[in-house]
């Protein structure tokens, strides 16, 4: 991913956080409520909602849209719930737009972040350092076509003792499957990384 996508998925991962959880928020309550939520009391459910999200880290990415969502929300005309799912919508288009190698570098983010296991090419002769996920440059350069789309099962090594950690977070992110090779406390663990 280039700079400019990896922007792109931050602010992507932080509205795909928020925009869901707000839209669902709004229909509980009104579920729960019963009867007919004019547009200006959604408004007003959404605009409490939203509010004390923009002091979050989480939402750094997208504090301007959560500004901007802020005034449509408080205006006469706004219409929250309507600019909510228009964002919505364009998450989903930008999500259909991946192409398998960025995939894979949100799975390696999303282990990085979430998880603590960082990953590198491996050199030559280079130490293994625990919890760091090693793919050769030829692997990655012989799994993926001209479109970046995965052709074959990745080769991944790893020295752990949180293996089946690993194998749950890659499991949950659900778009890959992990074939073991082998295993070996001294040499490290090696794994097939391949798309489901």
């Amino acid at each position: 991913m280039t700079w400019s996508k990896h922007r792109n998925w931050k602010h992507y991962q932080a509205l795909n956080e928020l925009i869901p959880l707000s839209l669902i928020a709004l229909y509980s309550a009104i579920n729960l409520s019963g009867g007919f939520w004019s547009v200006k009391k959604r408004n007003a459910f959404l605009t409490k909602y939203l509010k004390p999200k923009v002091k979050h880290p989480q939402f750094t990415a997208c504090k301007k849209e959560l500004k901007a969502l802020l005034v449509i929300g408080r205006s006469l005309n706004g219409n929250m719930e309507q600019k909510l799912l228009f964002i919505n919508q364009a998450n989903l288009d930008y999500e259909a737009r991946w192409s398998h190698a960025d995939e894979l570098y949100i799975l390696f983010s999303k282990l990085s972040e979430q998880h603590q296991f960082g990953s590198k090419i491996k050199c030559k002769d280079q130490t293994m350092e625990p919890d760091i996920i090693y793919m050769s440059s030829d692997a990655i350069e012989k799994g993926f076509d001209a479109q970046n789309n995965q052709i074959k099962p990745l080769s991944i090594t790893l020295k752990t003792s949180r293996l089946q950690e690993l194998i749950s977070a890659i499991k949950e992110f659900g778009r890959y499957q992990l074939e073991e090779v082998y295993v070996n406390d001294e040499i490290g663990t090696q794994l097939l990384l391949s798309r489901k």
